[in-house]
């Protein structure tokens, strides 16, 4: 071989690389802003409304990205699997998400998902009996002291229903990193867009289902055609950046990343939340809520080295 083409196979990685970190730099700010827009459109629409909204816009743009590796690739073995992964997320983490979000704030949620990275790190633990290093443990700690900061326990001027919020954010967080972890499994195994699709249809199915109970359930639902369209295409919108396009995105940067070394850029998240949040939604975050953000990001670079 000569010395060119050793050049040129030994630049390969680093460019995969190089993109992997530019695609998960780009699904952070997808994330970070979608999550100040659903948080807007929460004060219009109902959790469940949204949700099927969103997903609906998501997985058309997804299929349409997806159509050259249609069909044989979504018959391909191992397909059924792998998008059974997608009832973790969109379909637990945003049905369950969404609700938070409804009763905390964007910043406030933003910054607790940050906390995902050292989830991953302990999903994998109990999934995979992937036993983290004491560092990492005395990571997880630190990550856990600055989501109990953040989301205000002991806090006296929050809310029961905010505290709840926050909570139902920390269980959207944990179901999200276990799909991270489920997902890094097989996202060599198919091309991102049909991963994408197949498991956001499984989501958006989960989701219609909530969304048809809700309806028997409630006196006087809200039906998504009495809604004015701007709302339904900000909604849509807000369904393609949060879902189609930062998981397209994420799945580019799991073929090329571990779990964890992943996970890692979703730390950003908390950075493009909160500063949407205070020029979108003029959210001002205190000085507990940085300062727990402030831990969480510690944890998490802390533990980089050791993904």
């Amino acid at each position: 071989m000569s010395e060119e083409n050793m050049s040129l196979t030994a630049d390969r990685p680093s460019r995969a690389k190089l993109v992997a970190t530019l695609a998960m730099i780009a699904s952070a700010a997808c994330w970070g802003f979608a999550t100040v827009m659903s948080r807007n459109l929460l004060d219009a629409m109902p959790p469940t409304t949204l949700l099927v909204i969103q997903l609906t816009a998501s997985v058309a743009a997804l299929l349409v990205m997806a159509a050259p590796n249609f069909p044989h690739r979504y018959e391909g073995k191992g397909i059924g699997r792998a998008a059974a992964i997608g009832l973790l997320e969109p379909g637990l983490t945003y049905a369950v998400g969404l609700a938070g979000l409804s009763l905390t704030t964007a910043g406030k949620a933003s910054v607790i998902s940050a906390s995902e990275p050292v989830l991953i790190v302990l999903m994998s633990w109990i999934l995979f009996s992937q036993r983290p290093s004491r560092r990492l443990l005395v990571c997880i700690a630190l990550a856990v002291v600055g989501v109990l900061m953040v989301s205000g326990v002991g806090d006296l001027d929050a809310g029961d229903s905010e505290r709840l919020g926050d909570g139902l954010i920390v269980l959207a967080t944990l179901f999200a990193a276990t799909y991270v972890v489920l997902s890094a499994r097989v996202a060599g195994d198919f091309p991102p867009a049909t991963l994408a699709s197949s498991q956001q249809l499984v989501g958006l199915a989960f989701a219609l289902a909530l969304y048809a109970v809700e309806r028997l359930a409630t006196a006087d639902p809200v039906s998504i055609t009495d809604m004015p369209p701007r709302v339904i295409v900000y909604a849509a919108l807000s369904g393609v950046v949060q879902y189609a396009a930062a998981f397209w995105l994420y799945l580019i940067g799991l073929r090329h990343l571990s779990a964890g070394a992943a996970g890692l850029w979703l730390t950003l998240v908390p950075v493009f939340g909160l500063f949407g949040a205070y020029v979108w939604l003029g959210e001002v975050p205190t000085i507990i809520m940085l300062l727990g953000a402030s831990f969480i990001l510690a944890a998490v670079l802390a533990g980089r080295s050791e993904s």
